[in-house]
């Protein structure tokens, strides 16, 4: 096949675009979203999902993007109102941080990541700096990651490095090795490993296909070696399609499912999963879901999450063994103050495999997380059944740095890592 730089690289290129040109006095411009488009590599740029007007953004969670005089993203970060926070459900796999921060040479783009307070921090493992190497086109050719020294390392996922290639076609091939230079999977439990991506029209990821050197289909030990993907105009993720190597439907890949649906409201907030088998049937995941429905709060945080059966009745997580869960948070909608789950009656219900019915977050008078107590259905203090713990403490410098953190079992017995 031969390698062209030509078709899928302008649509890339223009997606990480606004929408008109800055000049130079309009700088730092902003603009406001309530989530962030669903990518599977980061080859995709990070984009803005559902606009919203500055007043509506400063009385929710939204994103804001700020712009070089260029156009290009220099800034994104994460607000409930003017209240900086960490991501929530509404990021993606790269939006990492409270604030993302786009550097440009000739040759090269930086990625780096910020907490609320400002500080740098690594993400995905060690990784302080992605560094994309750009090709004669300007466009991404590889991905690296540096830790707080500079030294290239291994993120999370065990890579170390990502190629891509532009073909005619319009398929782009990613190649991502380890440090010892073997090839590795995409993530962690996605045994897809040199993969051929397709894109819509709009730079979304259409297609997804686990191919060898020749560029032959190869079938994962799910089965599956193709991922088909529907994404609306916004960038949400409408539904998944296993395919196998006659582009038939397969039950494969993390969820073990065929098919999965998803809806969204007007802000982009995922508010009902299904999962079906091969005939398009409702079937139960890996995951030990069938039907997920989400509710939220005014601000855009989950308040209500619930699970239902193939016939769309209330049922239990198979694994989890509860209907469903709760999630509280302070008068601000910044500050979750408890989360509980419940059965298919409403009465409280303790977690399968982890043992509690409540978990409690407890706060100093400088918003500072210092303290999380797991209780049982009585109210009780109660060792997790997962990992013994009863309780966690965050202990914090003068700057607000958090310095250590304590788990403890109910007899106040410090717990070891």
């Amino acid at each position: 096949m031969k390698k062209i730089i030509f078709f899928v690289t302008v649509i890339l290129f223009t997606a990480g675009c606004a929408q008109k040109t800055l000049s130079k006095k309009e700088e730092g411009q902003i603009t406001y979203f309530s989530t962030i488009e669903f990518v599977e590599t980061p080859l995709s740029y990070t984009k803005g999902s559902v606009p919203l007007e500055e007043s509506i953004a400063m009385k929710r969670n939204h994103y804001r993007f700020s712009y070089d005089w260029q156009n290009r993203v220099k800034t994104i970060a994460f607000f409930n109102g003017n209240q900086p926070r960490n991501p929530n459900h509404t990021g993606n796999l790269f939006t990492l941080a409270h604030r993302i921060e786009f550097t440009y040479d000739k040759n090269e783009e930086r990625v780096t990541f910020y907490n609320t307070k400002g500080k740098q921090v690594s993400v995905l493992g060690d990784s302080y700096t992605f560094v994309f190497s750009l090709n004669k086109l300007g466009f991404r050719e590889t991905l690296s990651f540096l830790n707080e020294k500079g030294n290239s390392v291994e993120n999370s996922w065990n890579i170390y490095k990502y190629e891509w290639e532009y073909f005619a076609d319009g398929s782009v091939i990613e190649d991502r090795f380890n440090k010892k230079g073997d090839q590795v999977s995409i993530r962690l439990g996605f045994e897809f490993y040199r993969l051929r991506l397709f894109f819509n029209n709009l730079g979304h990821i259409a297609l997804m296909q686990n191919i060898d050197k020749e560029g032959r289909l190869i079938e994962n030990s799910s089965g599956a070696s193709q991922d088909r993907i529907t994404t609306n105009a916004q960038g949400n993720f409408l539904k998944w399609e296993v395919l196998d190597n006659k582009h038939q439907l397969e039950k494969g890949n993390g969820p073990n499912v065929a098919v999965g649906n998803q809806e969204f409201n007007e802000f982009g907030y995922e508010i009902s999963l299904l999962h079906m088998d091969e005939e398009r049937a409702p079937m139960y995941s890996a995951y030990g879901i069938c039907r997920g429905k989400t509710k939220f709060d005014a601000y855009g945080n989950i308040s209500e999450r619930f699970f239902y059966d193939e016939q769309n009745k209330p049922s239990t997580h198979k694994t989890a063994k509860y209907h469903s869960l709760k999630m509280s948070w302070d008068v601000s909608g910044n500050y979750r103050t408890d989360l509980e789950y419940f059965d298919v009656e409403g009465k409280p219900k303790a977690h399968m495999t982890r043992g509690y019915h409540h978990v409690k977050y407890h706060y100093n008078t400088q918003k500072e997380l210092v303290k999380i107590t797991y209780h049982d259905i009585h109210k009780e203090l109660v060792n997790r059944k997962d990992n013994g713990i009863a309780y966690i403490k965050y202990n914090y410098d003068q700057e607000g740095n958090r310095t250590s953190i304590q788990r403890f079992d109910t007899k106040n017995n410090e717990l070891k890592n």
